[in-house]
């Protein structure tokens, strides 16, 4: 009897430990809560541009996802969320091609050398449609997919200082500018489009923390001028999940 007894309490224990351990299938909604961490940059920076000062900014990123799970392992999702995207960067530009606004002259286009401050700031509408593996062990999985963004808000803009600038016109000529100001928000794009790819840790069956990267594929500007290097959205988020 008592050989039988701890058999029973032994298989019990591994039943349960299995029924634990045994990932859901069918529906899976969640919600996520972090912050994005990046730059509105060309890839690779080019020699014209040499950064001195980065700040990343607070850009918070809330939504919530709903995956559906075909198996233990593999599943499919979409999902809806708000993303603020933002930095402020010091630059030491040469012979960038930019418009700015100078007091009393105007705005001027041509090829600026000098001190740059830029300020990035722009809030999304995005719903990332994505593929999703656990592993082995649940508490591990990777997604990836793409995602579309819908801007809410466009800024970009900032200032140069102590500047030599090449100015366009049938006759070149070159100007000193010690102070003139930029407002591009308008050239932006109003849709952004791009890669995703990411990874979960869950502590339990509710809360967990992941970490995204998100690669845009269309340009951050809508035409090549007034800048005439592209620029992309390239972030990385980080946060934490809850799941119902």
């Amino acid at each position: 009897m008592r050989i039988l007894y701890y058999t029973f309490i032994t298989a019990a224990f591994i039943s349960v430990r299995a029924t634990a351990q045994q990932p859901r299938q069918g529906f899976d909604l969640s919600f996520i809560a972090g912050v994005n961490i990046g730059a509105t940059t060309p890839v690779p920076i080019p020699g014209e541009l040499d950064i001195t000062r980065y700040n990343p900014k607070f850009n918070p990123r809330l939504g919530g996802n709903l995956t559906y799970y075909f198996n233990s392992h593999w599943g499919i999702g979409a999902g809806l969320e708000v993303n603020w995207k933002g930095m402020k960067v010091n630059t030491r530009v040469t012979e960038v091609h930019m418009e700015i606004d100078v007091p009393d002259l105007g705005t001027l286009t041509g090829y600026v050398t000098g001190k740059n401050t830029t300020k990035v700031s722009t809030l999304y509408l995005v719903q990332p449609v994505y593929g999703t593996y656990r592993f082995r062990n649940p508490k591990w999985q990777v997604r990836g997919g793409i995602y579309f963004a819908e801007a809410l808000s466009r800024k970009f803009s900032g200032n140069v200082r102590n500047v030599d600038i090449v100015v366009e016109s049938p006759l070149s000529q070159e100007r000193e500018i010690p102070y003139a100001t930029f407002n591009y928000g308008d050239d932006t794009r109003k849709f952004d489009i791009g890669l995703l790819a990411g990874g979960e840790f869950r502590m339990n069956d509710h809360f967990g923390f992941y970490v995204d990267f998100t690669w845009a594929f269309s340009p951050f500007f809508s035409r090549t001028v007034p800048i005439h290097f592209t620029m992309r959205n390239v972030y990385m988020s980080a946060g934490a999940t809850f799941r119902l």
